[in-house]
């Protein structure tokens, strides 16, 4: 499936998981969002980028994994080389469970507080 900010495939989905893997283009990033019942766990197979959690950022590559619980604000951003990483996705899985608050392509859905 193609994103604005790259692509993201699904290799298996259930009620509560989905399991695949996203590549974020050098440059870009995901919107500043939560989900509500969605939580992630994501490990970096290649690239280099910032990962906001809440307040708190981070610089991820090669190797790092990755927790963000449900109604964690995040948004990850591909600073060197295309970022692929590997995720599950666990909770009750519904592709309508995002709240954007900002977004580069234009998808936000309320102001951040």
């Amino acid at each position: 499936m193609e994103k604005p900010w790259g692509s993201e495939i699904e290799w298996f989905s259930g009620e509560r998981f989905t399991v695949g893997q996203f590549i974020l283009l050098e440059g870009r990033r995901t919107s500043l969002h939560l989900h509500e019942n969605e939580s992630h766990f994501w490990f970096v197979e290649s690239g280099n980028g910032e990962l906001i959690i809440e307040d708190t950022m981070y610089l991820v590559g090669p190797g790092d994994s990755i927790h963000i619980d449900a109604e964690e604000v995040h948004r990850l951003s591909a600073s060197i080389g295309d970022m692929q990483i590997f995720f599950v996705t666990s909770g009750l899985i519904d592709v309508a469970d995002v709240v954007r608050f900002e977004d580069d392509y234009g998808r936000a859905d309320k102001a951040f507080d």
